[in-house]
């Protein structure tokens, strides 16, 4: 397990709770349910984990990790077993002979064996030899992309995808970042107090935590706890959020007293980074398709203290409604469109076996629909921000370039205008936004700011 280091005692802990029955019956149960559809692998595990009631909390934090541990290195260890459709009792004892001596430098599982799982890999007809032996074994693949999809756990055509866009040494670093722990990262939201003072409050409840370096209102959070429960959560003083996420609220960077437009909203989280940058001034509409999004939305605001945002369902078939009156008047759009979500693996480890390649050819026309459906809105002088949490690059600077090619209207905003050039190439490449796993320990995000020619 990604435990934190020189947290033995929980280590401990672990490993004895690991032997009760209760414990491998909820993560196989949870693991089976979850792969029998990987498009409702999250609602499942949530659902399922509220009902293990007789679990304690550390006995829940070993099921979530051996649960997502599973489905992370769902291939590889079929691989080790001999087959990527054994059980989930199989699966959860190739995770356990792994996990048990943690993970590897390079986040790969181990493959050393602890004696008594050892025993248990035999009673269940599993030969240790084979399952201790996977590296040689991996080391035999003769095709590189496979050898690399099986030994990091991939789809094949994923590794491919992203060998021909990055290179293989970049794409292995970042499907090996890809399978690593992603930092618990909080944004303090500034209506109701600085990161300083938020650092100070967390430190009185007990809670480590730190700046993030690369995000200005970003905070880590060093204390292994459930951030919602905590007071400060509760209170409205921080909000869960990425340090990539909130890069692009900075790089929409609104206007004081500006009308700013989050045209994909979905709970709202960059809607509150926008309203926090904005003081409360200004306008701030929020447009999606679901209301049961933009309740939470609502619900966050009033947590924040955020008294200038609206939160408006749209119809993605019609257009934007004159009577909103913001055709034509916004001074910051941002289509945070939705995408194949390469970019969040690290959180939402399931989505590599649900995706498939005729998912991400469909992306792009509906991204660039987004586009040209909100363009509209921008004042002159005005900008128009694209922003997704993908790597890839066909739904990401393809779209961009398309869309500008078709609308000499707008111009390229180099984020170096906007950020500087230190923050900029902190962030991406000084023209775009491009956060990685690999580079940036955040999730992917890309993002591209366009202007409205006066």
């Amino acid at each position: 397990m990604n435990l934190p280091p020189g947290n033995t005692p929980h280590r401990v802990a672990v490993a004895v709770a690991a032997r009760d029955g209760k414990i491998r019956r909820r993560a196989t149960e949870i693991f089976a349910a979850a792969a029998r559809d990987w498009n409702q692998a999250p609602a499942v595990i949530a659902r399922m984990f509220r009902g293990a009631r007789e679990l304690r909390s550390a006995e829940r934090r070993f099921v979530g990790e051996a649960v997502y541990g599973m489905i992370r290195w769902r291939r590889r260890l079929g691989f080790a077993i001999g087959s990527e459709h054994a059980s989930a009792l199989a699966m959860y004892l190739v995770w356990l002979a792994g996990e048990f001596k943690g993970d590897g430098p390079d986040g790969k599982p181990a493959t050393k064996i602890d004696a008594q799982v050892e025993t248990e890999l035999r009673v269940a007809g599993i030969d240790p030899a084979r399952v201790a032996n996977v590296e040689t074994r991996l080391a035999a693949i003769g095709d590189d992309d496979e050898r690399i999809a099986i030994a990091q756990s991939y789809p094949t055509w994923l590794v491919q995808r992203l060998t021909a866009e990055r290179g293989r040494d970049d794409a292995e670093k970042l499907l090996a970042a890809m399978n690593r722990r992603a930092p618990l990262t909080a944004r303090a939201n500034r209506l109701k107090n600085t990161r300083d003072e938020l650092i100070a409050i967390l430190a009185d409840d007990g809670i480590e935590a730190e700046p993030s370096p690369l995000a200005p209102d970003g905070v880590e959070l060093r204390t292994h706890v459930n951030a919602y429960g905590l007071r400060a959560f509760q209170d409205g003083r921080f909000e869960l959020q990425d340090a990539g996420s909130q890069a692009i609220a900075e790089l929409t960077a609104p206007p004081p007293r500006g009308v700013v437009v989050d045209a994909c909203a979905g709970a709202g989280g960059k809607t509150l980074a926008l309203g926090a940058l904005l003081g409360n001034r200004g306008r701030l509409t929020a447009f999606d398709p679901s209301e049961p999004k933009l309740e939470e939305l609502r619900t966050r605001a009033r947590r924040a203290g955020l008294t200038n945002v609206r939160a408006l369902v749209v119809d993605e078939k019609l257009p934007i409604d004159e009577e909103l009156a913001l055709i034509g008047r916004a001074d910051r759009v941002l289509c945070d469109v939705p995408c194949s979500g390469l970019g969040t693996l690290r959180r939402n480890p399931e989505a590599r076996w649900r995706l498939q390649p005729s998912d991400l050819d469909e992306l792009p026309p509906l991204q660039r629909a987004i586009l040209e459906r909100y363009a509209p809105l921008v004042a002159p002088g005005g900008r128009l921000v694209y922003a997704t949490c993908t790597v890839d690059a066909a739904e990401n600077d393809a779209v961009v370039d398309a869309f500008a090619a078709a609308h000499p209207e707008f111009v390229a905003v180099p984020a170096k205008e906007i950020l500087g050039k230190l923050r900029a190439a902190e962030i991406g490449d000084g023209m775009r936004l491009r956060m990685l796993p690999s580079v940036h320990d955040t999730d992917g995000f890309f993002a591209a700011v366009l202007r409205r020619k006066e």
